[in-house]
């Protein structure tokens, strides 16, 4: 009897001891490599911990794993802010960024104009407004260059370049210079940017209002360590000065739109959609019966409407001869004939300037009306993509033609048939 009560005992002791064990080992499992990362995370404020004290009590945080886990929790509380455009926007740039894609290219620049003061509305206010006042088409075009953020926007006044590393990942250092007449070298005078990720940015460099007198340094450097040094400027033809090594490679792609600035800003839309200026090949074509361009419209502030025929007839490179007629819809009587001669300023990369010369010489209003019997202006003209839209807008003196009222600003005609 007395075995069994000390055999029972031992086997009591054994089983302490084995609950003993496994207690221990669990206390030992529950601290892992890493620390946990609590659950109640998401209730905190969206920049939690960032000023809190050093000391904080122990039943907020246990003091093993403190400060692994308030860097873990404000890292995911407070995620990093990203320069972030629209989708339209990113797309712009990417199609901009393999457009300059060329081996020896590390930037696409722009100029996009002088600002010579203070905004009278402030600068947040007033510079957006002047950026689509002055470059509408190219913003169209290129929609990402009006959404660079003020963290990307370097000065306020001066001459505005648009810079685009081809690298997403470039670095991009730029600095304010000042010549140094005794040294014959460019001091530093400002660290101004510093950026590891090339993003685009705006910068106004020529500060005192010469743009060909450089006051900016710009370093662009791609993942290869393939670095060029430029000076923004415009050269004696107002064009973007280039970045060229010294074994003669262009660095740089120019994406200015030149003829932009001179082109009505009612023609904006149509150039960032690809329309462009004509040469007189595809004003007139090359045959002999020259080509016609039709449309139906209102007849001046009329209600009514008329069928209108503008026909050019090719001579030279420069010009030739042009017909314009038009009739009542449902008429077959010609209302006025109109004949004499144009001429051509071809400008591709904006509208193309027309010159016609017209008199009126037949019609049933020949001879009958008060109305003007000669008509000469110079009119800007695009041409569709396709080559079988034109555009034409207002003359440059006001004179209509007869199928473009005063309020009119643009018309656009097809290519007839034939």
């Amino acid at each position: 009897m007395k075995t069994t009560h000390q055999q029972v005992l031992a086997l009591l002791l054994a089983l302490a001891l084995l609950l003993s064990l496994c207690a221990c080992g669990q206390n030992t499992q529950t601290e892992p490599d890493e620390p946990q990362i609590s659950t109640d995370t998401a209730d905190l404020p969206a920049k939690a911990d960032k000023n809190a004290p050093e000391n904080q009590p122990e039943e907020a945080i246990s003091q093993s794993g403190m400060s692994d886990r308030t860097s873990r929790d404000e890292a995911m509380a407070t995620p990093p802010a990203q320069y972030a455009f629209s989708h339209e926007a990113e797309t712009s740039l990417e199609w901009l960024r393999d457009r300059i894609d060329f081996p020896t290219t590390r930037f696409g620049a722009a100029y996009l104009g002088y600002v010579g003061g203070l905004f009278e509305e402030g600068f947040e206010a007033g510079f957006p407004s002047w950026l689509w006042e002055t470059n509408e088409a190219l913003l169209l075009e290129y929609p990402f260059i009006a959404e660079i953020n003020e963290e990307h926007i370097i000065g306020g006044a001066g001459h505005l370049y648009c810079i685009v590393p081809v690298d997403e990942n470039a670095t991009v250092a730029i600095n304010r210079v000042r010549w140094n007449e005794k040294t014959h070298t460019d001091e530093v005078t400002e660290v101004f940017y510093r950026s590891e990720s090339g993003e685009p940015v705006l910068l106004f460099a020529n500060l005192d209002g010469i743009a060909y007198e450089a006051d900016t340094q710009v370093f662009i450097t791609d993942n290869s360590g393939n670095t060029c040094e430029w000076y923004p400027s415009l050269d004696a033809m107002s064009y973007l000065a280039p970045c060229i090594s010294e074994a003669g490679d262009y660095l740089s792609f120019d994406f200015t739109k030149y003829a932009y600035y001179d082109a009505p800003s009612e023609f904006a839309d149509w150039l960032s959609d690809g329309w462009s200026g004509m040469t007189a090949l595809g004003l007139a074509g090359s045959q002999s019966d020259g080509m016609g361009w039709i449309t139906e419209t209102m007849v001046g502030e009329t209600s009514r409407y008329a069928y209108f025929s503008l026909r050019f007839y090719p001579e030279d490179e420069a010009g030739g001869a042009v017909g314009l007629e038009w009739t009542y819809k449902g008429s077959d009587d010609t209302e006025e004939m109109w004949s004499g001669f144009w001429t051509i300023q071809t400008i591709q990369d904006g509208p193309s300037y027309v010159t016609l010369s017209l008199s009126l010489v037949g019609g049933k209003n020949y001879g009958v009306t008060d109305g003007p019997m000669y008509l000469c202006d110079t009119y800007p003209l695009l041409i569709s993509p396709s080559g079988t839209e034109l555009l034409v807008g207002a003359g440059e003196s006001g004179v209509c033609l007869p199928f473009m009222p005063q309020s009119t600003t643009a018309c656009v005609l097809t290519q007839a048939a034939g």
